[in-house]
């Protein structure tokens, strides 16, 4: 998981990630981009248990004070590799 978190944490910093927001803002309007950049940033790594490929992440916010999942996936594309966020909410 060290490594890629090491590779997501670069990828993110030179803002080679893409949200789909489309999923997250219908379901989770209180979610912004900072809460999923420092997710991905500081969060704990695990890999999704049904799909290959597929991350979770956990970071503790804050403020407010709560608790973000992340899922997401690294892709490789033509111009090099890619966060594909896929949905990301609040913890009850």
């Amino acid at each position: 998981m060290l490594k890629l978190k090491e590779q997501v944490r670069e990828l993110v910093l030179n803002a080679r990630y893409a949200i789909q927001w489309h999923h997250i803002l219908s379901r989770h309007p209180n979610i912004t981009e900072d809460d999923i950049i420092n997710g991905l940033l500081y969060g704990y790594y695990k890999p999704d248990r049904e799909i290959d490929g597929r991350y979770l992440s956990w970071s503790r916010m804050n403020y407010p004070p709560r608790l973000i999942r992340i899922v997401f996936e690294v892709h490789e594309t033509n111009a090099g590799s890619l966060v594909r966020i896929i949905t990301a909410f609040d913890e009850d």
